[in-house]
């Protein structure tokens, strides 16, 4: 096996990991802002619900479900590689309005595993457009 064969496998493996980690803490996310009772949600102390309607936290964390989907089914089910894309996109937008509200909020404790988070999307963005995977 060369050495390129075996670098490309490496990075191919290494997204997979980064796609992954991406999309667990949106998949807990959408499972707890989508299947809680507003009195848990509102003891969850996230900035932004409080203030929210229900349907609104309902149809953020269905939006997060699917996107988390949208990163992890098109390498299992053979759908498009776009679909990565659009997904990551779309995760990232989500990070950033979260990443806006806390600093507003002064709210900065998840801080650093959301910068984590959000530089890892820019990675799976980067290697989606990297290879041409764009909607």
């Amino acid at each position: 096996m060369s050495a390129t064969v075996t670098l490309t496998r490496a990075w191919s493996i290494a997204l997979w990991v980064i796609r992954v980690l991406v999309a667990i803490p949106f998949f807990i996310a959408a499972w707890l802002e989508g299947m809680s009772s507003p009195e848990t949600l509102a003891a969850l102390d996230l900035v932004w619900i409080p203030d929210a309607p229900l349907w609104l936290v309902r149809l953020v964390a269905g939006i997060e479900g699917l996107a988390a989907l949208g990163l992890i089914l098109p390498g299992l089910v053979r759908l498009p590689p776009a679909t990565v894309t659009v997904a990551a996109l779309v995760l990232l937008v989500i990070q950033i309005a979260a990443l806006g509200l806390d600093l507003a909020a002064g709210s900065l404790g998840d801080l650093p595993v959301k910068a984590v988070v959000l530089v890892l999307t820019l990675i799976i963005l980067w290697a989606q457009l990297r290879r041409g995977s764009i909607a």
